[in-house]
């Protein structure tokens, strides 16, 4: 957490409070969160102008023109407008104010303990080792059908653990492939190679439709995801099978089972994803 879908969230936020508005301050506290030494990274942003923001993988792309910023929030991190400006803190590990006619618009990138801010020259970004081998985007065009029966035939690792490699599908987390899996009733053990034609497809299409809605809907909240505003995501009142163990199946009533599959907890139906 977060995830592709509120990762999107995210970096649409950011576009609707500052694209076109100049950055009048900024600051990092940890220089273990960035690429550049603290007095750099405030020198390489005061005056530019946020020009448009995007979404690789589950890292927030900022894109200031002759600098691009690299956001990855891992587990715990937020971005969150804040009221005024405040200086960096363990919590609010960057900060970054932008003009403009309507006031200032002041953003936190908070605890990003385990995360990073980054920035690029323009281009550069593509060479990032968490990007440059980044599979499609599940809601591109280059994610189709024939592309993931490529990708999946003939590999004999367990299809969950195909589908959380981010080489395979860009953005996609364990919340997701589960739900995802349930969808097309595919039980996540099952080796790649084995699914049908058909059941990719059904796969393909349960990926499309639950990452949309998702994003519709602002998001999963269990705890510490929130979007910039502050507010919580909705999705977690549509999931199927993900931390409902030993509730009953919304589809047959079986009690749905947790159990750990590609190092990652794991809840499905064994009567609807049979092995």
């Amino acid at each position: 957490m977060p995830e592709m879908p509120e990762v999107t969230v995210i970096s649409e936020d950011v576009a609707a409070l500052a694209v076109g508005r100049e950055v009048l301050r900024a600051a990092v506290f940890r220089p273990d969160v960035t690429n550049l030494a603290p007095e750099e990274f405030e020198k390489r942003l005061v005056g530019e102008t946020l020009l448009g923001t995007g979404r690789r993988g589950k890292i927030i792309v900022l894109d200031f023109g002759s600098v691009v910023g690299l956001v990855h929030l891992v587990i715990s991190g937020r971005v969150l407008r804040l009221p005024e400006w405040t200086g960096p803190d363990r919590m609010n590990t960057a900060v970054l104010e932008f003009g403009g006619e309507e006031g200032p618009v002041v953003l936190s990138f908070t605890r990003l303990w385990l995360g990073y801010f980054d920035l690029y020259e323009p281009g550069e970004e593509d060479g990032h080792p968490l990007i440059s081998r980044l599979g499609p985007d599940p809601l591109s065009d280059d994610f189709t059908v024939e592309y993931l029966i490529s990708a999946l035939g003939g590999r004999k690792a367990n299809v969950k653990g195909m589908l959380l490699d981010q080489s395979v599908v860009a953005g996609l987390g364990n919340i997701y492939v589960d739900e995802v899996l349930f969808a097309a009733s595919v039980n996540p053990t099952r080796k790649a190679n084995t699914l049908t034609m058909e059941e990719i497809e059904h796969v393909y299409a349960a990926t499309r439709d639950i990452l949309a809605r998702a994003i519709e809907l602002r998001g999963t909240t269990f705890d510490s995801y929130h979007d910039a505003f502050g507010e919580t995501g909705m999705f977690q009142d549509q999931l199927k099978v993900f931390t409902r163990e030993g509730e009953p199946c919304p589809r047959c009533g079986t009690q749905i089972v947790k159990t750990r599959v590609a190092g990652r907890g794991t809840h499905f139906c064994p009567s609807c994803q049979p092995h």
